[in-house]
């Protein structure tokens, strides 16, 4: 057997162990069986990473038994930026256990909410950064009706470097894009510009994409370059072969378990890749909680006047975009 042909035994053993030890971890769990230590991996005489599959517990997936599924994701500036802990994308996805009508709802970090338990007004992006998830969380539920079964935060930067894992994006830029105050490190500015048409994007590329606002319809433009890199990002990312591509998917759980916070656990995984995998992207409804549900306006937020959207009923009446919300689902 020559080295080559080495090689590829070893990469598919490798692959297989990885395959048994998942199935292994989730019969266990769906026995209700219990592991409490961390799982690591060591591929020895390849050029394989120790990679850390993390805490694994006797996790059934927390939704199975609903009609409906809500899945949370937050995303974060992250370190190196102004305001790190501001969640300038938040998303929640609601579908059936089955991936049956996958119903996607962008919510405006410009919406001005109460402050749970409080009695004072902020922006609905603040709250994680000052309550943590279980605050932001509780007011989606408020502002929706919808309870987050499922959370993942990640901080943009990751966005960044899993594209770059992935060897960039195809996305298709609607308008030519020229911001010439886009912030940049040490509260200094750059111009970003990218031409209408086919674009591929590097990670760098993608995360400005996603995050210029300089455009007329502001954060509402930004909401569907948003949507549309995580289109992009899933098609790419299920595309992968689970074999053949198994140390590119690794170095995304990597990049992942680095820079993201979620209350999915390994046993969850196979069930939240098989309802990956039977959603069609062509049926996903992106949505977005937009004029006329809500309008915009100012107001004195630490003293400074910010733009703020509120719900045209009026501040903290969510009366109608639940009403919507119900409709999309329906």
């Amino acid at each position: 057997m020559n080295n080559k042909n080495k090689q590829l035994k070893k990469i598919l053993l490798f692959g297989f162990f990885i395959i048994f030890l998942i199935s292994l971890v989730l019969a266990m769990s769906y026995l209700g069986f219990s592991l409490k230590r961390e799982i690591t991996i060591v591929a020895k005489k390849s050029d394989a990473s120790v990679t850390n599959l993390g805490y694994i517990g006797s996790i059934l997936p927390l939704a199975i038994n609903k009609d409906r599924v809500n899945f949370l994701f937050l995303g974060i500036a992250g370190e190196g930026n102004s305001a790190p802990q501001l969640t300038d994308t938040i998303i929640i996805i609601n579908s059936t256990p089955k991936a049956n009508n996958p119903v996607a709802i962008s919510i405006p970090r410009d919406l001005l909410v109460k402050y749970p338990d409080k009695n004072y007004y902020t922006k609905i992006n603040a709250l994680y950064k000052y309550g943590g998830i279980d605050t932001i969380k509780s007011e989606i539920t408020n502002i929706t009706r919808l309870e987050s079964d499922y959370y993942l935060i990640v901080d943009l930067g990751c966005v960044k470097k899993i594209i770059d894992k992935l060897n960039g994006i195809d996305v298709y830029v609607e308008e030519d894009i020229y911001d010439p105050a886009f912030p940049a490190s040490y509260d200094s500015f750059e111009t970003f510009s990218l031409k209408k048409g086919e674009q591929h994007l590097d990670g760098e590329t993608a995360l400005k994409y996603i995050r210029t606002r300089n455009q007329p319809q502001g954060d509402f433009s930004r909401i569907k370059r948003q949507q549309q890199v995580i289109s992009a990002l899933k098609d790419k990312i299920l595309s992968l072969n689970f074999i053949l591509n198994f140390p590119k998917i690794l170095g995304v759980w990597d990049i992942l378990q680095e820079n993201a916070y979620t209350n999915i656990g390994l046993s969850d995984i196979k069930y939240a890749w098989n309802l990956i995998k039977k959603t069609k992207l062509d049926e996903i409804k992106f949505n977005t909680i937009a004029p006329p549900l809500v309008v915009s306006g100012t107001t004195t937020l630490g003293g400074e006047t910010a733009s703020i959207l509120i719900p045209k009923l009026g501040i903290n009446n969510y009366q109608e975009i639940k009403e919507y919300i119900n409709q999309l689902i329906k």
